[in-house]
């Protein structure tokens, strides 16, 4: 994997917390720069080739993943790199360091001395959320250890490395994070069709995705396809959160279904317009 020849990171940030851990104050610990969550100096080409030739290959659907699996144990480090945890549970951002990478996890552990801020990506409980927000290190802790210190990988953003040397493993799990944000679908994993993801599905999907972005497409088309988007992703994101936090109580289950519905039907709308665009119809 290349090195990239610039590299992007987002600025440092204020954290907020005290010497006891707690957020809610200022201190003078900085949330460090990371690599960006999405490079948008990524073609569709620069994006297109490394998805064919070096990750899904000839895969159809129900075995895309695996091959994502393979490609991140390939090419990122198992352990001993910082990352800027993000969590969409608990809408906080916190510094922790990577212990084991066990696709689609990571194994963490919280990063001394103690640095969070909040996010906006909690804003999903305003939605039908749990609503937790955790205020202090023994809140994160407790929740870590819990959980075998597992978060989601897509919920990491590497730390920045002055060196250059983790440049490459940013790049593939950039391309991890972008392809399971836009290009993915949550029922792709049960498709048992017998036909090539990477014919099918990837390149309409990533036409539509790259002419919205560079508006190539009609305001129509850019319109409805930001709004399904949108609201695809804030339930798709309702539904992994609840699923984790959920024990299985019957009132939780019609729950979990009733919001499975709904991201079923918003694939449908989004296909729709995705295949229709891609046949010229728009």
């Amino acid at each position: 994997m290349e090195k990239a020849t610039k590299k992007q990171k987002t600025g440092a940030t204020k954290a907020i917390g005290t010497a006891n851990g707690h957020a809610g104050a200022s201190n003078s610990t900085s949330m460090p720069a990371t690599y960006p969550a999405l490079d948008v100096s990524k073609t569709f080409d620069d994006r297109m080739d490394v998805l064919c030739d070096d990750v899904i290959v000839d895969c159809k659907p129900f075995e895309v993943e695996s091959g994502f699996d393979c490609y991140i144990d390939e090419n990122v480090q198992k352990e001993d790199w910082k990352a800027v945890w993000k969590s969409h549970r608990f809408g906080c951002d916190v510094v922790v360091e990577v212990k084991d990478v066990c696709f689609p996890h990571a194994k963490v552990e919280i990063v001394e001395p103690f640095c969070c801020v909040p996010n906006s990506l909690g804003d999903f409980d305003k939605a039908g959320g749990d609503g937790l927000q955790l205020k202090t290190k023994d809140d994160l802790t407790t929740f870590l250890s819990d959980g075998n210190g597992k978060v989601l990988l897509l919920e990491l953003l590497p730390v920045l490395d002055e060196s250059g040397d983790l440049d490459g493993q940013a790049e593939v799990l950039e391309l991890y994070r972008y392809f399971y944000t836009y290009i993915w679908r949550a029922t792709d994993e049960n498709d048992d069709g017998d036909y090539y993801f990477a014919m099918s599905l990837l390149q309409p999907r990533m036409k539509i995705y790259y002419d919205v972005q560079k508006k190539k497409a009609s305001k129509a088309v850019v319109d409805s396809y930001t709004k399904i988007m949108t609201d695809y992703e804030k339930k798709h994101w309702q539904f992994k959160i609840k699923h984790e936090v959920y024990r299985g109580e019957e009132a939780d289950r019609k729950e979990l279904q009733k919001l499975w519905v709904e991201i079923c039907e918003l694939e449908k709308q989004l296909e729709k317009l995705t295949y229709k665009y891609y046949k010229g119809m728009y």
